[in-house]
């Protein structure tokens, strides 16, 4: 899945009834969008950590960091080609 991709998802579900979809409820509670980025960005950390780091578990736990942070880009109305952009201009 390309990252435009998820973003297309994320934003396709805010409209969505939040008892009915996770992605719903997290964009209805900052709060809960904070915790979670911070909750996955320590649990890949400690996955980066290992003497001999598991690139399966290190995916997983990466791929959920990347769905939350997905979630919070969009609660705060930033794109993820708002993000590449920024990216691209640090490289200049």
């Amino acid at each position: 899945m390309e990252l435009n991709a998820l973003e297309a998802v994320v934003i396709e579900r805010s409209g969505a009834d939040p008892d009915a979809s996770y992605t719903a409820r997290l964009l209805a509670d900052s709060v809960l969008i904070r915790r979670k980025i911070m909750e996955e960005a320590f649990e890949v950390t400690l996955e980066l950590e290992a003497a001999e780091p598991d690139k399966a578990r290190v995916a997983e736990e990466a791929a959920d960091l990347l769905y939350h942070l997905t979630v919070g880009l969009v609660s705060a109305g930033v794109s993820i080609g708002d993000v590449l952009d920024e990216l691209a201009a640090r490289r200049r």
